[in-house]
């Protein structure tokens, strides 16, 4: 995504012009969005319209929080509102795989699928709050925030989907 440079009028989002903000939070927006709608281009519209909505809300950033958050959260709540448009129950299957590294080191292509799909399978609340706390690195406050929940109810879904995808790849990995 590009923008083209307006000098000191530039419109700035944390402190940042458009165009540092994106080269800086590109890749975490973008995984995130793919991971929830589990499709390339889908997640590739998600993640510049996020930026977009990003730079026309700008006076909706608090000085001082965490503004790659802030952008999480535009970027979940643009994600549900698609889906709320679409009205549809599943992610549609990837067509290639981002690049992402996993925690704890999983390199074998199959365990990939299978933990891919097991992600997938997920509901949407449980996978955004997966992703946003093994991903992400986000504290269930910062989630709870995010999603307009209590840090109780982050939890909640963590625990579940950690339980889901156990019982999912039991055996298996």
């Amino acid at each position: 995504m590009k923008f083209e440079r307006s000098g000191e009028h530039e419109p700035r989002v944390g402190g940042l012009a458009p165009a540092a903000l994106v080269d800086e939070h590109w890749a975490s927006v973008y995984r995130l969005t793919y991971h929830l709608c589990g499709n390339v281009h889908d997640a590739q519209d998600l993640a510049q319209e996020t930026f977009l909505k990003a730079i026309a809300g700008r006076g909706s950033f608090a000085a001082g929080t965490n503004l790659k958050a802030w952008l999480l959260r535009i970027a979940s709540n643009t994600f549900l509102d698609l889906r709320r448009r679409r009205q549809t129950a599943r992610a549609k299957p990837m067509e290639a795989e981002p690049a992402v590294t996993y925690a704890d080191g999983v390199e074998d292509s199959e365990t990939m699928a299978l933990l891919s799909g097991a992600i997938a399978e997920l509901d949407d609340t449980q996978r955004a709050i997966f992703l946003l706390r093994t991903q992400e690195d986000l504290s269930f406050r910062e989630i709870a925030e995010m999603l307009s929940t209590t840090e109780e109810t982050a939890r909640w879904h963590m625990l579940q989907a950690r339980r889901r995808l156990m019982k999912r790849l039991d055996g298996k990995v």
